[in-house]
């Protein structure tokens, strides 16, 4: 079976949640495949634009948040390499919406719940990826890892319902994955879609959050009147969950539904998704 090659990119959100070594252990264990190449690149508007070009991926009603997410800030680049190196890596990505995406990728794991800071790209085909490597490369900063690790905020910075939860005031986090533990995206979901309504009841903020969690822009002000943000980040992360919210939602409640009075709720119905 002949070798191929993969690039998958680590978004910024990597580095601030501190979970590149976890990425790349979970992927080397999936896959079987080696990491040969890693380097650090920089984007602007323009570049991020142009990357997401090749591919006609910038439509979606989010697209603003992405350039705000990349714009002059690092990515990481990782280059893989094994038989059907780019079929797996496709496979192991998940559906661009966390909440939909299938059960053992990489998004539906990681804590990851919303379309922006969604951990990581992977090429389309050796074609773009030729491409996007190009693209890359131009605006490489080398291989040295210090800048990028120094990142690393110790807690969940890619999640907007641990956001949501910051922001109402509400320190109690799940704890970070680690190698014994990669962080299911529905269990943390699910941990914070009750928090956050327990929390909000005590202030008084139960139709905002009710309006975040149907995707209403009026329920994210109602947050941000709440509890100012203290930087441009949190509020990229918190505004990137109106894209998500109203699918958590329909999963979530339809969930708690199913479950009889008096019965713990099991885990969720098995979710399609088609990959992107």
């Amino acid at each position: 079976m002949m070798l191929s090659t993969a690039l998958i990119v680590y978004g910024p959100e990597v580095a601030r949640s501190g979970l590149t070594s976890l990425l790349d252990e979970f992927i080397r264990r999936r896959t079987g495949l080696e990491l040969s190449e890693r380097f650090f690149s920089i984007h602007s508007r323009k570049s991020i634009d142009a990357f997401y070009t090749l591919t006609c991926s910038t439509g979606g009603k989010h697209w603003p948040l992405v350039l705000d997410l990349f714009d002059m800030r690092p990515v990481c680049a990782t280059i893989w390499s094994g038989p059907n190196a780019l079929h797996l890596s496709q496979k192991l990505k998940g559906n661009t919406q966390p909440a939909q995406a299938l059960c053992g990728t990489v998004r539906s794991l990681f804590f990851c719940d919303n379309p922006v800071t969604n951990l990581l790209h992977v090429s389309d085909s050796h074609q773009v990826m030729d491409s996007e490597l190009r693209i890359l490369r131009c605006r490489s900063l080398g291989d040295e890892a210090t800048a990028w690790i120094s990142l690393d905020s110790g807690y969940i910075a890619h999640s907007s319902f641990q956001m949501l939860l910051n922001v109402l005031g509400d320190r109690g986090a799940a704890p970070m994955p680690d190698n014994r533990s990669d962080g299911s995206a529905f269990a943390h979901a699910r941990f914070c879609y009750d928090r956050a309504l327990l929390t909000a009841a005590k202030s008084g903020l139960t139709t905002a959050v009710q309006r975040y969690f149907q995707g209403d822009r009026a329920g994210l002000e109602g947050l941000f009147r709440y509890a100012p943000l203290r930087s441009s980040w949190d509020r990229l992360i918190l505004e990137a969950g109106l894209f998500s919210m109203p699918l958590w939602n329909c999963l979530l409640k339809r969930t708690v539904d199913a479950v009889e009075p008096g019965k713990q709720p099991g885990m969720a119905p098995r979710r399609k998704a088609g990959e992107q």
